[in-house]
C-alpha cells in the first residue's frame, strides 16, 4: 500500500480547484444577479483556503541508545542491543501534519506517505511506525496519552481510563499488553501527552522492514484546526551521518457532500467538469481533488 498521488497531481488539483471556483461562481452569479457566493462557490472556496502541510522532521528526531533505556528501566531486547552496539545506529521521529479546513469543508480520506533515502545497500530500514489500525479503538477514547517504546523497539501507550472502563475489556489481548493506566507503562516516552483527534476514523498503515511508511485515514472528522502526529523508528548504518527524506500528504474532499453544494449549476459546467462530478468508479491523480504539501528534506542525523 502506498500513495498513488505526485506533486504534480497537488498542483494540478489547486487548478482544477480554480477553475470548478471559477465557473460555479459565474454561473451562481447569473442565478442570484449578483456577485455574493453561492452554496457552491462557499464550498469551493473553502477547499482552495483549506491548507495541510507538514512540520519539521527535526523537532522530535533522536538517536535510540541502550544507555535511553536503562535509564528509564526498561530492558532493551538483546537482538537491538547487538545491532547498536555493531551494525546499526536507531533513530525515533514524530512528523507533524498541520490540518486547518475552511468553513466547514468535509474530507474522506488524509494519506500520509514517507519514503527514506538514499536507496541502495545503504538505504534506511522502518523498524516501527505509529499508528497503526490495530490503534484506532485506543485512539477513538479521546483525551490523550503518552506515548512511548518498549523494550522490542514496539509501540506502547498509557492511556486516560476511558468513560466506559468497559471499553478497555474490548480490546485484542496484544493491544491490551501495550497500554496502562497512569504510571504504569514501562516504556521509554518519546510523545506526551499524544493526540490523534480525527473522531471514529478508520486508519491503515504499513511500513515496518522496507524504506518507505504510508498511512491512510478514511473517514476523518476534520472540523476544526488540529495537528496529526506520526512516529517512526527507523535505522542505518552506523557510517551513514545523514537521510534524505520525501513527504507526502494529502486530504481529498468528500465528493458527495460538493456534489450536493454545486448541483444548482451543475448542468451549467463544461463538459469536463461536470463528467468529475458523475464519476463513479475510483478517482486518480487531481480528479480526487487532493489538497496537500510535498517535502523533501536532508536530515542531519544526531549523535
Amino acid at each position: 500500500m502506498s500513495s498513488s498521488l505526485s506533486p504534480q497531481d497537488l498542483q494540478e488539483a489547486q487548478n482544477l480547484l480554480g477553475d470548478l471556483f471559477k465557473q460555479v461562481s459565474e454561473e451562481e452569479g447569473k442565478l442570484s444577479g449578483g456577485d455574493k457566493l453561492g452554496k457552491g462557490g462557499e464550498a469551493l472556496q473553502a477547499l482552495r483556503e483549506t491548507k495541510v502541510t507538514f512540520g519539521a522532521p527535526t523537532d522530535r528526531l533522536i538517536r535510540l541508545t541502550p544507555k535511553l533505556f536503562e535509564e528509564v528501566g526498561v530492558e532493551l531486547n538483546e537482538i537491538y542491543k547487538r545491532q547498536m552496539r555493531e551494525q546499526f545506529n536507531f533513530y525515533y521521529m514524530t512528523l507533524a501534519v498541520s490540518m486547518r479546513p475552511k468553513r466547514g469543508a468535509q474530507f474522506t480520506r488524509v494519506e500520509c506517505a514517507l519514503n527514506f533515502g538514499p536507496k541502495g545497500s545503504q538505504e534506511p530500514i522502518v523498524q516501527a511506525i505509529f499508528p497503526q489500525s490495530e490503534w484506532r479503538e485506543v485512539l477513538n477514547f479521546g483525551g490523550g496519552m503518552n506515548l512511548g517504546l518498549n523494550g522490542d523497539l514496539d509501540f506502547g501507550a498509557e492511556v486516560k481510563m476511558p468513560a466506559d472502563p468497559a471499553e478497555l475489556e474490548k480490546l485484542p489481548a496484544h493491544i491490551k499488553a501495550k497500554i496502562g493506566t497512569k504510571d504504569d507503562l514501562k516504556a521509554f516516552i518519546t510523545i506526551p501527552d499524544y493526540s490523534f483527534k480525527l473522531g471514529r476514523a478508520e486508519i491503515a498503515a504499513t511500513g515496518e522492514g522496507n524504506s518507505e511508511c504510508f498511512w491512510r485515514v478514511e473517514k476523518p472528522d476534520l472540523q476544526e484546526a488540529q495537528t496529526m502526529r506520526f512516529g517512526v523508528v527507523f535505522k542505518v548504518p552506523k557510517d551513514i551521518s545523514s537521510i534524505e527524506l520525501t513527504g507526502m500528504v494529502a486530504a481529498e474532499p468528500d465528493m458527495k457532500w460538493l456534489t450536493i453544494n454545486v448541483r444548482d449549476v451543475l448542468a451549467d459546467l463544461s463538459d469536463g467538469l461536470q463528467a468529475l462530478f458523475r464519476r463513479k468508479d475510483e478517482r486518480e491523480g487531481k480528479e480526487r481533488l487532493p489538497i496537500g504539501d510535498h517535502e523533501k528534506w536532508t536530515l542531519a542525523l544526531p549523535n
